[in-house]
């Protein structure tokens, strides 16, 4: 299989210090081929070797759906990142980036013992008399595995909890879409602004007479970040 980048940590930074290059370097594209491309034959001495068809329709597919698409979406991203990057306002002495980040890049991969699996199923089907020519579907085209969405935390204020616990972010609030509760790690102020695996959050504390001393602490997703297709 094309192999995707080693899992790097999880990115963790202020927004103010989050730089373009950072999320371009925490999101590279998968390995590419890196070979040369086996080159078409005239010479009918080649075709005797049973895997040449077979190598040149690994290596197109290869090259043509994988690495040429993962590098126009690594371009895409880079001038995503820095569009965003050149959004930044200074105020004062303070660098104010948007919260909303550029979404994460859709490579793919090549699945090298799929593609194997559907080359046998393919030759076999043509090697039939009268039979089916038909070519199975391909599956070996496959979505890249990324590295979970940065932790963005507020200047002088302590990193959430490890990404699998969503940070401070509770449970849904039944009937109010787009409402959570707080954890029970939540610490954060009023107005804090945070970035986890799931999307992006605004916490709110407001008083309310209907409930235990009279206030109330919700999180109000921002930006949510659905989970990736199978």
């Amino acid at each position: 299989m094309s192999t995707t980048p080693s899992s790097p940590a999880v990115l963790t930074s202020t927004l103010q210090a989050l730089t373009a290059q950072q999320l371009i370097d925490y999101y590279p594209p998968p390995v590419p081929m890196g070979s040369a491309l086996q080159q078409p034959s005239t010479d009918p001495a080649v075709f005797r070797d049973d895997g040449y068809i077979k190598r040149l329709n690994e290596q197109a597919y290869w090259h043509y759906a994988v690495d040429v698409p993962n590098r126009y979406t690594a371009d895409r991203f880079s001038f995503a990142c820095k569009t965003w990057e050149m959004g930044t306002v200074v105020n004062g002495t303070n660098a104010v980036k948007s919260p909303f980040l550029p979404q994460p890049p859709a490579y793919v991969v090549f699945d090298v013992a799929a593609f194997n699996q559907w080359w046998d199923q393919y030759t076999a089907k043509i090697a039939v008399a009268f039979g089916d020519h038909e070519a199975p579907a391909l599956f070996f085209i496959k979505p890249a595995t990324l590295p979970p969405p940065p932790v963005i935390v507020a200047a002088g204020q302590p990193p959430p909890p490890p990404p699998a616990l969503d940070g401070p972010i509770g449970s849904a609030v039944p009937n109010n879409p787009g409402v959570f509760t707080p954890s029970a790690t939540d610490n954060f102020p009023d107005g804090y602004m945070y970035a986890g695996p799931t999307g992006v959050y605004q916490k709110h504390i407001y008083p309310n007479p209907f409930t235990a001393g009279n206030v109330r602490v919700i999180w109000i997703a921002l930006q949510l970040t659905l989970p990736p297709t199978a």
